[in-house]
């Protein structure tokens, strides 16, 4: 009987993904013909639309994280040679567009130290987007927020912060697993934690959540740098399951913090 429910569930989780990626076809073919009405209120409505379709497209991803915490399988795991400061310095630059509408200054560091590591882009942009998204709802508008990156020996260091407000963890205790998480923490937020979590776990590294004096909620994230042999290895990277189906990856990982504006016709084809 279990099989016979993880299957129905696999099952559905697909559908829903397909069905969201119809939807949101619909969406972009409907956009041209709506933008040619005067009445521009209808924008608006396509946002809505849009944004929701995003959220669906996380859900299905939160989903799979789910069965696969039930079935104890792992992530798939694509490692190449990677710079992480080229990512991060990237996706950052998306964040910062796509969350102007909160308000938040959001900041990139980096001690111009270049490192490479074995990883996989995919997860480790999942894993960053899951916990920007947590700093970006705890800074709230007015608020700041940021991800710096530096290198501390055989250790690249991954900071996400933010600067304010009361957090799902307890303010007195570094985390380093779920145990932690209070009860009325939000299930999106916890759920993206342990995303990053496994994440951390493929990558042979570290997680800690600290609660720091001027910066608020910190994730520590320490991978090993790369070592001579493996630096003569892949340079290129391999293309691995894409669980947004091509759609943004901020977008999609973003959809539960930003304002609807930000799913506007024009900001999402």
């Amino acid at each position: 009987m279990s099989k016979d429910a993880d299957e129905l569930e696999r099952f559905l989780a697909e559908q829903l993904r397909e069905q969201v990626g119809n939807l949101m076809a619909a969406s972009q073919l409907l956009a041209p013909v709506i933008r040619e009405q005067e009445n521009r209120h209808y924008d608006q409505y396509m946002a809505i639309l849009n944004q929701s379709l995003y959220r669906l497209l996380r859900l299905a991803e939160h989903v799979d994280l789910a069965q696969r915490e039930r079935r104890g399988d792992k992530l798939e795991f694509h490692p190449v040679l990677l710079e992480l400061e080229p990512l991060c310095r990237e996706l950052c630059q998306k964040v910062t567009g796509a969350a102007a509408p909160l308000r938040v200054d959001f900041q990139w560091e980096w001690d111009g130290r270049e490192a490479a590591v074995l990883g996989d882009p995919l997860l480790l942009r999942r894993m960053l987007l899951n916990l920007i998204a947590n700093a970006l709802h705890a800074a709230g508008s007015g608020g700041q927020a940021g991800l710096r990156l530096c290198t501390e020996g055989r250790s690249v260091r991954l900071t996400v912060w933010n600067s304010g407000g009361e957090t799902p963890l307890p303010r007195s205790e570094s985390i380093e697993s779920g145990s932690g998480w209070k009860k009325d923490s939000g299930v999106q937020t916890r759920m993206g934690v342990e995303l990053a979590w496994e994440v951390v776990e493929c990558h042979q590294g570290t997680l800690v959540f600290e609660q720091g004096e001027r910066r608020g909620l910190r994730a520590v994230i320490s991978l090993p740098v790369a070592n001579d042999t493996e630096a003569t290895g892949l340079h290129t990277p391999r293309m691995g399951y894409d669980p947004t189906g091509g759609f943004f990856q901020v977008l999609v990982e973003l959809s539960d913090v930003l304002p609807f504006e930000a799913y506007l016709p024009e900001d999402v084809e």
